[in-house]
C-alpha cells in the first residue's frame, strides 16, 4: 500500500470509528504532531522492519533503565 492509499484508508476509517476509539486515535495523533518528528521513508521502513522483528520475537527487548544505563556509558 503506497502513501496515498494509506492516507485514504485512514481517512475513510475515521468516518466509521466509534467515539471511544476516535478519542484514543486523536490522542495518539496529537502526540505525534506535538513531537513534530519527521522520518524519511527509509527511516519509516526501518522502524516498520524493527517492529515486525520485535513482534515475531526476533529481537531482545530492553527495559528503560537498561537503555538509560547503556546511553550514559556512551557519553
Amino acid at each position: 500500500m503506497n502513501t496515498v492509499e494509506k492516507r485514504d484508508y485512514i481517512h475513510n476509517y475515521l468516518y466509521r470509528v466509534d467515539d471511544k476509539n476516535i478519542d484514543e486515535m486523536f490522542k495518539k495523533v496529537q502526540l505525534l504532531v506535538e513531537k513534530d518528528i519527521t522520518l524519511t521513508l527509509a527511516q519509516e521502513n526501518e522502524v516498520e522492519k524493527r517492529v515486525l522483528r520485535h513482534q515475531a520475537g526476533e529481537s531482545k527487548p530492553y527495559s528503560w533503565a537498561e537503555v538509560k544505563k547503556r546511553v550514559s556509558k556512551q557519553k
